[in-house]
């Protein structure tokens, strides 16, 4: 399916003060001009937005969309939104904007009661009173991979960086990074946002490379999704993205999260080969590693389910005693499309190349670490 990337918001009712929009495309960083329509709402209107036709909404359409409902909440003008789809549903609950879904009442159009999963284990809280490193000639350049075929093309990006900056930078891969201090970093979505509450500035994300889940069981297992209730589920880590989604999933698919045993193997490999291993009925695991996985180990599973929401990412950035340092870097790092050298580095780490995160994306996925992590 083409997934149309226009937005065209189209008033179809007018009745008294109560107006009836249908909106059909994508919301996204471009949807700002399709809400001139709304301009010309009289306050303490009322409205419905039908989203029959809205095929995706990313992080940036969610946070136009929580700026407007909130404008709209405190001008008097009241908001419900009517038939999202199964993902964009998903994002609305994780962000909190289900307030303002059709039914949102602890209760879905079809009487299901909808979850919202329990808070995972507190992350480490930040050491924000801490002294920054020392400046020495050396630099610490940690990264917590996506997939282990990636591995080469982060040393070669090192050996890059280092003769782009003039620089001498250490490399080590990690699993999880929330007890070592790197000087850069490139992390997954959740634990990027606790190094920013360290003063860890984001320079960069990869382009076009959002992180999705995938439910998986073994390939010799017959049950459904829908079959999967009270059974044991492994993931890498619970303070993460793929452990929340994956829950969200569940939940989506009438499969009650809470009611789910939890294991947490400390990574995906072990993780895997838990589920492999029958210790497990079900994996909550990154999309990407499962599309890497070998031909064997892809054998030895079946997928259940995925995630298609295109909202949050792994992020590429410093530690705050580097801020003077962060235009260079980032300047690096996205010419690499221009030179052949960049071009192949990112071929090995499988990348398009790489960008600049928005600052409403990035205050969205805070907001979503700050209600389901920090709090």
């Amino acid at each position: 399916m083409t997934i149309s990337t226009s937005l065209t918001i189209k008033q179809i009712s007018k009745n008294n003060n109560q107006y009836s929009f249908d909106c059909a495309g994508s919301i996204d960083a471009h949807a700002t001009p399709a809400f001139s329509v709304f301009t010309s709402l009289p306050a303490e209107a009322s409205v419905t937005l039908d989203f029959s036709n809205i095929e995706r909404v990313n992080s940036m359409g969610l946070s136009l969309l929580l700026k407007l409902f909130e404008e709209w909440e405190h001008s008097g003008t009241r908001v419900e939104v009517q038939n999202l789809n199964r993902m964009v549903s998903m994002l609305f609950k994780i962000t909190g904007l289900g307030r303002f879904v059709k039914g949102a009442t602890g209760q879905d159009s079809s009487g299901t009661k909808m979850i919202d999963p329990a808070p995972p284990a507190h992350a480490h809280k930040a050491d924000t009173d801490g002294e920054a490193p020392a400046t020495n000639s050396k630099l610490n350049f940690v990264a917590s991979l996506q997939t282990g075929s990636q591995l080469s093309g982060w040393y070669l990006l090192n050996t890059y960086l280092q003769r782009r900056l003039q620089k001498v930078i250490h490399f080590e891969q990690a699993q999880d990074v929330k007890n070592i201090t790197p000087d850069i970093l490139f992390s997954k979505p959740f634990e990027a946002c606790a190094m920013m509450k360290k003063g860890f500035i984001p320079l960069m994300r990869p382009i076009a490379e959002a992180d999705e889940v995938v439910i998986l069981c073994r390939s010799d297992d017959k049950r459904t999704m829908s079959d999967m209730k009270n059974v044991n589920v492994v993931t890498a880590t619970e303070a993460s993205f793929v452990y929340l989604l994956g829950r969200f999933l569940c939940d989506e698919s009438h499969v009650d999260s809470s009611k789910l045993n939890y294991h947490f193997a400390g990574n995906e490999i072990k993780a895997l080969q838990m589920l492999i291993r029958k210790q497990a009925d079900i994996l909550f695991v990154l999309k990407k590693t499962y599309e890497n996985l070998s031909s064997l180990s892809r054998n030895s599973v079946r997928q259940l389910d995925a995630s298609d929401t295109n909202f949050t990412f792994h992020l590429f950035s410093i530690a705050p005693h580097l801020q003077s340092e962060s235009d260079a870097l980032g300047t690096v790092l996205e010419d690499m499309t221009n030179d052949e050298q960049g071009k192949q580095i990112l071929q090995d780490l499988q990348f398009q190349g790489w960008c600049k995160p928005e600052q409403d994306e990035l205050n969205m996925l805070q907001m979503v670490f700050d209600r389901y992590v920090e709090s």
